[in-house]
């Protein structure tokens, strides 16, 4: 080793963090210099014996006391001593990634369908306690002389998605956020991140100086179905209960016919009746004589209540009129077939 070596930083290293110095021998006469936004910190038999902030060094006595037991030993300050340097990265990185490796499975809470959430964004981190970081991570971290922020990254991974489940999880079931409402609360949401991951990550040696939520999305297939059912809800809201329940029915039975369908496996269709093997029973148009028929009639005569499907007033012998069951229309005459619809009549 030169007798004035010079020590610094001197590679080219995207997205670095700590670089190790290759050399471990120097001497009285070796000079450090630690540039801006970096701190050297010098290590002797896995102690740390120094930590340089930005500026020039001579690596003597003055800086070092231990090196005293190896000046006793040499001559001309050419022997040397072993030392470990570290340079450590000041910077704030403000572009370190976050995101769920695997989706977040949660009930929505409006529309009761339960969604694969994925979440992605950015964090602002600054590394401050350089002491911790060299004797707790470097260890498992280093590679090639060097740990960079992925590889940083790949460590955080699995608190940072224990953390952001928990939180968005939560927020929305106590808020009862539906997925169509997060955007306009990403603000709180990202305040709630923060405020859960903070002190995880000042316990690793770092400090959060921010954090941003860029993406909350879920898979196609999901987005679609939530889209449906809010379609169905405005519709319901905008024609009401009555008209809803026609408009769906006539939208399964126009299905029906496109399929070939058995019509008389559609029940319930909301069209004033049910459809059984092809013939529609019970059916009841809104507001027309039937329905009123369905209750009592009135003898026309007597003004006695009679039984609906009544023949003959039962006080006065009047003969009274009757419906068709099937379309509802008056029946002028006595007969086997209605003259309205062609329907064949009860005996």
């Amino acid at each position: 080793m030169p007798i004035y070596d010079v020590v610094k930083f001197e590679r080219d290293l995207d997205d670095w963090l700590l670089y190790k110095y290759p050399e471990t021998e120097f001497n009285t006469k070796s000079k450090l210099i630690v540039s801006t936004s970096q701190v050297a910190i010098l290590v002797h038999n896995g102690k740390i014996e120094k930590i340089c902030e930005e500026g020039k060094y001579n690596l003597d006595t003055e800086l070092l006391p231990f090196v005293k037991e190896f000046v006793k030993m040499m001559h001309g300050g050419k022997n040397s001593y072993p030392l470990e340097i570290y340079f450590l990265n000041k910077r704030i990185k403000l572009d370190f990634l976050w995101g769920t490796t695997d989706p977040i499975v949660i009930l929505d809470p409006i529309y009761n369908i339960q969604l694969k959430i994925r979440a992605r964004g950015q964090l602002g981190i600054k590394l401050n306690n350089y002491q911790f970081f060299i004797e707790g991570l470097v260890g498992s971290l280093m590679t090639n002389s060097y740990v960079s922020y992925k590889q940083v990254s790949v460590f955080f991974r699995g608190l940072l998605n224990q953390k952001i489940k928990k939180v968005l999880s939560s927020y929305m079931l106590q808020n009862k956020i539906s997925y169509f409402e997060i955007n306009t609360h990403l603000d709180e949401i990202e305040k709630a991140f923060f405020d859960e991951i903070k002190d995880e990550i000042v316990k690793l040696g770092f400090s959060l100086i921010n954090m941003s939520v860029e993406s909350i999305n879920v898979p196609d297939d999901n987005l679609n179905e939530l889209n449906k059912i809010l379609h169905k809800k405005v519709e319901y809201e905008q024609l009401g209960d009555n008209l809803y329940r026609t408009s769906r029915g006539y939208d399964v039975l126009e299905a029906g016919a496109k399929n070939n369908s058995s019509v008389g496996s559609i029940i319930g269709l909301g069209l004033g009746g049910d459809i059984v093997n092809g013939s529609r029973t019970n059916s009841i148009i809104p507001n027309s004589p039937q329905q009123e028929a369905n209750d009592e009639i009135v003898c026309p005569k007597c003004n006695t209540k009679v039984p609906s499907g009544s023949k003959f007033c039962p006080n006065c012998g009047e003969k009274l009129e009757t419906y068709c069951p099937h379309c509802g229309a008056k029946l002028t005459s006595v007969g086997k077939f209605c003259s309205s619809c062609g329907k064949k009549l009860s005996d």
